[in-house]
C-alpha cells in the first residue's frame, strides 16, 4: 500500500488567503512563474509510505510543485535508464530509483531502508503528486487556475 499526502505549512504565506498570488518584485511581469513555484511558494511537507518503509519528507522549505515535478521527471528519465538520482531544488533531498524487470526501488538520502513498488504504482503516484499540488494550490488560489505555467506543467485535471 502506498500512502501520500501533502501537508501545507502553516507558515507559509502563498496558503494564505489574504496573499496576492502575484511578484511585486516584478511589476512588468507580476505572474508566478515556474521557478516561484519550483523555488519559494506553496512550502509543504510529504506525507510517503511505500509498502510499510516511511519516506516522510519534514522540511520547512519543499515547495509542493518542486516534488511533484521530480518525481514525474525521475518516472520519465527512468524509462530509458536503469537508474537514476534526483535532487529537489530547494531541500536538496535525494530519492534514487532503480528499475528491475518487475518493480522499481526507491530509496532516499534522508530515510533508511528501500522501498519497492511497481511500475503502475510509480506511476500513480506521480499523477497523484502532481494533481495532488495543483489541487492544494488552486483551492488556496482559484486565479492561479489561469496561471499558464502551472496549468500546463504541473497540469489542471481534464475538463468534462
Amino acid at each position: 500500500m502506498i500512502t501520500f499526502a501533502f501537508e501545507p505549512r502553516a507558515e507559509d504565506v502563498f496558503w494564505s488567503p489574504e496573499w496576492r498570488p502575484v511578484n511585486p518584485d516584478r511589476p512588468e511581469h507580476p505572474e508566478l512563474t515556474g521557478a516561484d513555484f519550483s523555488m519559494s511558494c506553496f512550502l509543504a511537507d510529504v506525507r510517503l509510505g511505500v509498502h510499510g518503509v516511511d519516506l516522510s519528507l519534514r522540511t520547512p522549505g519543499l515547495p509542493v510543485a518542486d516534488f511533484a515535478l521530480m518525481l514525474e521527471y525521475a518516472r520519465t528519465e527512468l524509462e530509458t535508464r536503469s537508474d537514476i538520482a534526483v535532487e529537489l531544488s530547494v531541500t536538496q533531498h535525494v530519492f534514487s530509483l532503480s528499475r528491475g524487470s518487475d518493480a522499481v526501488t526507491l530509496t532516499t538520502n534522508y530515510a533508511p531502508g528501500a522501498a519497492e513498488l511497481t511500475w503502475a504504482e510509480l506511476w500513480q503516484l506521480t499523477d497523484r503528486a502532481k494533481a495532488e499540488a495543483f489541487r492544494l494550490i488552486t483551492t488556496a488560489h482559484p486565479e492561479l487556475r489561469d496561471n499558464a505555467w502551472l496549468r500546463e506543467t504541473v497540469g489542471a485535471p481534464p475538463t468534462a
